[in-house]
């Protein structure tokens, strides 16, 4: 037999009795299934027979079914309405309203003209199948030689979800408040998952009408319309951006340009202590152009295992943090730590991978036995392929109670680490820094006093040294910048307590190039900035306020993609 769906000449649903109800059918239950045959007066519901009061049929090329029947079984709502002559049925998002003897409906409220007119035939309403099909969403095969109908109900097509907000007041002095109040909904009931602001700012400091948009996305994926509203800034002026920013702190909040004279403030030399852990590096080759080691070292203890790569290559790359026991023995392996990010470009990569470091759930470590000479993955799990053009930055913070040999690896699929005996150690390149190098956390103690701003160097090379290390691969001995344009001891973690005796604000400034990156202020990591990027020596981000008798803890990493030294700036006030 051959199956067709019914389309433009399918035709009007079966209703049941209006005026009086007709069959038991299994109302508000899950129908899969609903079987008619023209001029038969026996349905059948998944494959439960059902007696019909008006069988379906066939009038001018148009196939007339019973309504309520159908509908009902289907799990809409039929009702008549006897003033006005009218059939309501409703069903989901739907609200069709039909007449006896009229190809017109309404549906949500808007007319419609449908292939034939509802019909009256024994006291039953037959609507044309077609109508049905289209309007409440069935599904319709038609079988030829048995003339049988088959009517399936399909999911209902996902509603966009509403985007929607109140702001507590549409006009607003510089440097007042705005409060926005999402309320959003979506009519299929399904979560809201995703929300864009644009130009949600919580204060504006320059006069003028200003735009807020709203768009929101739903569990299935469905994006709302834009909700826009608009605030009018008037020439009153409560605060300023900074005196705002000092009273209202939000981590990572974007200032603009303060116009500080940074370089012409104090330096602070402060007493600064570092631990024995070591970093190990890999960024160069900071582009893979071929398969092999990109950098390796046997280390035990404390460690910090860091890599940033670029797939240079035409084809996928997949790249692999490698822990190989060098012992006779079992060596435990204790992944303490770990922030991931890519494959993107550099920048998101860097910032991305920084925030998830010091964002990193404790109770996430993992713990390995490794065998001797077994081989673990330590990035198993976590995204490691690479498309051409693509970048990746790690950082692991491990912990071995025997030599391991870490080994950063790039090859085009993953059997090939059972040879690893077989891959070579590729060059390191001209640009870029790779090596193992000590001390690879810096603790500094800020103390302030005085109401004079003050700065803080981080990452210049001068007043911050850089690491001094050594690439094993080569036994090359260097700086972290004698062999590299890379400056900036990327992978260390600054760890900066801050005291005072007075109320101040610290400030962030970027110095050698655009920045995006992390930090963790009072243990709470966030963006620095918190939206978008900052731009060298012409803006600025807030940190914190650092209350008089107290302390605070800035933890900071030089993100992998953004440019360095940065100042960090304590300003009294």
């Amino acid at each position: 037999m051959r199956s067709y769906i019914i389309n433009i000449c399918a035709g009007i649903l079966s209703c049941f009795l209006i005026a009086s109800p007709v069959i038991a059918a299994p109302a508000n239950t899950q129908v899969d299934t609903v079987a008619l045959k023209l001029n038969e007066s026996q349905a059948r519901v998944d494959g439960v027979p059902y007696e019909l009061e008006t069988a379906p049929r066939l009038n001018e090329g148009i196939t007339l079914v019973p309504l309520r029947f159908i509908a009902e079984i289907f799990g809409a709502e039929v009702g008549w309405n006897k003033e006005d002559n009218q059939i309501a049925i409703q069903q989901n998002d739907k609200n069709i309203i039909l007449q006896p003897g009229s190809n017109q409906a309404m549906i949500n409220g808007e007319p419609q003209t449908i292939s034939g007119a509802a019909t009256v035939v024994n006291e039953t309403t037959l609507v044309p199948l077609r109508f049905l099909v289209e309007s409440l969403n069935y599904q319709v095969s038609f079988i030829p030689e048995t003339k049988e109908i088959n009517i399936k109900q399909l999911t209902p097509a996902n509603i966009p979800p509403i985007a929607d907000f109140v702001i507590n007041k549409e006009t607003v002095a510089q440097g007042e408040t705005v409060v926005y109040e999402d309320q959003s909904s979506d009519p299929d009931g399904d979560q809201i998952v995703t929300e864009i602001w644009t130009g949600n700012e919580r204060a504006f400091f320059a006069p003028g009408e200003y735009e807020v948009t709203l768009k929101v996305k739903d569990s299935l994926g469905a994006w709302s319309e834009p909700c826009t509203k608009k605030i009018t800034v008037t020439e009153e002026v409560k605060m300023d951006r900074l005196t705002y920013n000092l009273q209202n702190p939000v981590p990572g909040e974007p200032l603009g340009n303060l116009n500080i004279p940074v370089l012409q403030l104090k330096q602070f030399d402060p007493p600064v202590s570092m631990d024995r852990e070591q970093v190990l590096v890999s960024n160069s080759p900071e582009e893979i152009k071929e398969d092999g080691i990109l950098y390796s070292d046997t280390l035990r203890g404390k460690n910090r295992l860091y890599f940033h790569h670029i797939n240079g290559s035409n084809e996928k790359k997949r790249l692999f943090l490698l822990a190989i026991n060098q012992e006779d023995k079992p060596v435990k392996l204790v992944i303490k730590r770990w922030g991931v990010a890519g494959p993107s470009d550099a920048m998101s990569a860097g910032k991305t991978a920084a925030y998830r470091f010091l964002d990193f759930d404790r109770s996430q470590a993992r713990t390995l036995v490794l065998q001797p000479g077994e081989q673990a993955i330590i990035n198993e799990g976590i995204v490691n392929t690479l498309e051409p053009g693509q970048v990746i930055n790690a950082m692991f913070d491990v912990e071995a109670d025997g030599d391991l040999l870490y080994s950063v690896v790039a090859v085009g699929n993953q059997e090939q680490l059972f040879e690893y005996d077989n891959l070579t150690i590729l060059p390191r390149d001209d640009n870029h820094i790779r090596g193992t190098f000590p001390l690879a956390n810096r603790s500094v103690s800020v103390q302030l006093k005085g109401d004079e701003p003050a700065r803080l160097i981080v990452a210049d090379g001068k007043e911050d040294k850089f690491l001094y290390g050594k690439d094993n691969n080569t036994s090359t001995m260097g700086r972290y910048s004698l062999f590299s344009s890379d400056t900036g001891n990327y992978g260390v973690v600054y760890r900066v307590r801050i005291g005072t005796q007075q109320r101040v604000g610290v400030i962030f400034s970027p110095r050698g190039g655009v920045f995006a990156g992390a930090g963790s202020w009072d243990g709470e990591a966030f963006n620095l900035p918190n939206k978008g990027i900052l731009k060298p020596q012409t803006e600025y981000a807030m940190i914190g306020v650092v209350e008089p008798g107290k302390e605070k803890v800035l933890e900071f990493i030089p993100p992998a993609g953004s440019f360095l030294p940065i100042n960090l700036i304590f300003m009294p006030f």
